[in-house]
């Protein structure tokens, strides 16, 4: 409160003026003895006036004894209203707003002998704020100093709220925010409950340790230096930070580190301010986990193989020696056919597992799709022996027959493998040579492991110039069809004529189909093909005497397009040949897949009249059960059994397919037979039919039509022929 410069003066008693009271803005009462002076009255009027305060001084009787024009104003009232003598109560009555305090009140604050001293502070209707002391004089009477306080009062009510912000501010803070105190040395001077929290460090254990206790070791020290050097500078840093809890375990937070500078301007302490963002980067992980991951196995997929690789391996990766695995499962789809796809995935998840612990920490596992997977190790000037290496415990790893859900599975591994830089350092190349090492793989039977040799790739090229040929020449009908007669053993007379494709090629002439029938298969070009063939013979058979059938094979890929009966029907219908004396062959892949649909296409074939038969019977694993499934009416020994009719195993395969197929009303057709010595051997074996170089090579259409072939003697079927293709 300010000390005023002047002060009220008051008489005491009744005689001439020689003493006053002086009250000072203080509340102090003072007795003041002054000389009989005429110009003292006019000296305490002004001294009274130059008061920065509303002063009256009420009587004993309560009516005013003195007044100031301060006091007057303050309240909008005339100099009038508080002329001497005026009463309390009147003055109360004039002011637009009363000061709140009872007529009682104050008549008690003046009763006689009263010494104490009050104060309050009153909010008028035009928001002003007055203070109020009031001092009771002995004898009676009252001295009123009304100061207005509101500047004063609006300032502490704002400082209050400011207060109670910084309050409420703090609270939130404390309750989402993790608050840390530390000097320059990164001492902890202070945290919040959230910090012990989240690091699980108890506020005892924290205040006045290192920050360096909660280090995870996730972040390079060219971060810290960074930071660091930017809060020296004064400056705010932000970034995400990896801390590691008491605990042990890692969490994540968004930290704001504020510097709080001293008078020169330099840090005395930092204040950081963090939000636990753990939740989110697990979040972030798990998404960049499967960008990059296959979600059955875990491993690397095949767009984050290569990309890993550069990543691990820096700017070196240029210079150093890899070696890339590609692996396919063999007989994986007969599992997931035979135990359905439940068992694939287990077993796919199982090998997964042996591939992870064949690699060592720099080596890379992906799988990178269906059944197959690879593998990248980084080797040094040995590369390609340990390349070897690790092919071949990669298919020995896979060949460990593995338990799944109760069962014994036995699968093999074909693993095509292929060197960086030596072989290519492209990705999309590495992998394309490692397949064609892979495709040798296969070619030689698979469950082996080999290494990509750049013929592999020249061998490919002329692939892809002859697949072009053989489009082209799909369109200019290149192709002819020439025919090998089958007899019957019995009367040693033409029985059938088997249809056989030959590409006459306008530059390298006659092509034998063993150079391009694969092809055709693996392109898809076998099917319109089939589709001409099965016609162009139909048209060449209804020439030929009605006791000649026809004999036509179909690839596995006219099968699986499921229109094979339509085929076969249009051929006939359009040349007008008997059903009865056409054969349909097939080999034993035909009916690997889809076995209800193919049983369906069988039977519609056989209704018509047409008959079936079994190609290369003995070759694969399951031909006996397929006798008896489907409706086949005839079945060919391969001719790897009659050219070695003289081992004794052989010999025994034939003699066993002969009994089985009498025993089923099956007739039996020995192929590739070229000696008298091999004829009479089968025959005496029960066999009904013979195809061989012995009773003829496939001639072209018109030569097999003329009356020499048609009408064969004994002794012309009987001339020794050159062993080769039948």
């Amino acid at each position: 409160m300010l000390l005023l410069a002047a002060a009220i003066v008051l008489q005491i008693g009744t005689a001439a003026p020689a003493a006053y009271v002086v009250l000072l803005s203080s509340g102090l009462l003072w007795i003041v003895a002054l000389a009989d002076r005429p110009d003292a009255a006019t000296v305490l009027n002004r001294a009274i006036e130059s008061v920065p305060a509303g002063l009256c001084v009420f009587g004993p009787n309560l009516q005013v004894i003195a007044s100031n024009e301060q006091f007057a104003r303050m309240y909008g009232l005339a100099r009038v209203d508080v002329k001497p003598g005026t009463p309390l109560r009147q003055i109360n009555e004039i002011r637009k707003v009363g000061l709140g305090v009872s007529e009682a009140g104050v008549d008690m604050i003046g009763e006689p002998g009263a010494a104490e001293t009050s104060q309050s502070v009153h909010e008028l209707g035009d928001g002003r704020f007055i203070s109020v002391s009031r001092h009771p004089m002995a004898g009676g009477g009252l001295v009123e100093v009304h100061r207005d306080i509101t500047n004063e009062r609006l300032a502490e009510i704002h400082a209050n709220e400011t207060l109670q912000e910084l309050i409420e501010k703090q609270y939130a803070i404390d309750q989402a925010v993790i608050v840390a105190i530390t000097d320059v040395k990164g001492v902890i001077n202070y945290v919040n409950d959230n910090f012990c929290t989240i690091s699980g460090y108890s506020r005892q254990e924290l205040i006045g340790q290192n920050h360096r206790l909660l280090k995870s070791d996730a972040h390079p020290r060219e971060l810290f230096r960074d930071m660091y050097r930017r809060l020296a500078s004064g400056h705010v840093w932000r970034g995400e930070l990896c801390n590691r809890a008491k605990s042990g375990g890692l969490y994540w937070v968004d930290t704001v580190i504020t510097p709080q500078l001293g008078p020169h301007g330099r840090p005395v302490a930092y204040m950081a301010l963090r939000i636990d963002i753990t939740a989110r980067k697990e979040a972030e992980a798990q998404l960049s986990f499967t960008a990059t991951h296959d979600s059955l196995t875990g491993l690397l997929n095949r767009c984050a193989l290569f990309d890993q690789a550069r990543i691990g391996w820096g700017a070196d990766a240029q210079s150093s020696r890899l070696s890339v695995h590609l692996i396919d499962l063999d007989g994986f789809k007969r599992v997931n056919d035979t135990f359905g796809h439940d068992t694939g995935d287990n077993l796919l998840r199982a090998v997964a597992s042996r591939l992870r612990l064949l690699a060592s920490e720099q080596d890379l596992v992906a799988r990178l799709g269906g059944d197959e997977f690879a593998m990248i190790r980084r080797a040094g000037d040995d590369v390609r022996e340990t390349a070897v290496d690790l092919g071949r415990q990669i298919v020995e790893a896979i060949a460990e027959p593995f338990e799944i859900e109760g069962h014994q599975l036995d699968i093999s591994a074909s693993v095509g493998i292929v060197l960086c830089p030596e072989q290519g350092s492209n990705p999309a190349d590495l992998l394309k040579k490692a397949d064609l090492a892979l495709y040798e793989v296969k070619a030689a039977g698979r469950d082996g492991h080999r290494l990509y040799q750049p013929a592999m790739l020249e061998a490919v090229k002329g692939e892809k110039a002859l697949e072009a040929d053989l489009r082209r020449a799909i369109t200019a009908r290149e192709f002819e069809l020439h025919y090998q007669p089958i007899l019957d053993v019995d009367t040693r007379t033409i029985h059938t004529a088997e249809a056989l494709v030959r590409w006459r090629h306008p530059v390298d002439g006659l092509i034998a189909p063993d150079r391009f029938i694969a092809l055709a298969e693996r392109t898809g070009l076998i099917q319109p093909l089939s589709e001409w063939i099965i016609q162009q013979a139909c048209l060449d058979a209804v020439s030929w005497p009605p006791g000649v059938q026809l004999a036509v094979n179909v690839s596995a890929t006219q099968f699986k397009r499921g229109n094979l009966f339509d085929v076969v029907m249009q051929a006939l219908l359009r040349s007008g040949l008997n059903p009865r004396r056409l054969q349909i062959e097939v080999t034993e892949t035909v009916l690997l897949e889809q076995q209800s649909e193919q049983l369906q296409t069988f039977r519609r074939l056989k209704a018509i009249g047409a008959t079936l038969v079994l190609d290369d019977f003995g070759t694969g694993f399951s031909s006996a059960s397929y006798l008896t499934n489907f409706p086949f009416d005839k079945i060919k020994i391969d001719k790897s059994f009659i050219q070695g009719l003289h081992r004794r195993e052989c010999a025994a395969v034939i003699a066993s397919a002969v009994a089985l197929a009498k025993g089923l009303g099956i007739s039996v057709t020995a192929e590739g037979i070229e000696t008298e010595t091999q004829f009479e051997d089968v025959r005496s074996m029960g066999i009904d039919f013979a195809q061989g170089y012995l009773f003829g090579r496939p001639v072209p259409y018109d030569r097999f039509m003329c009356p020499p072939m048609i009408q064969d003697d004994l002794s012309r079927v009987r001339r020794p022929a050159t062993v080769g293709e039948n």
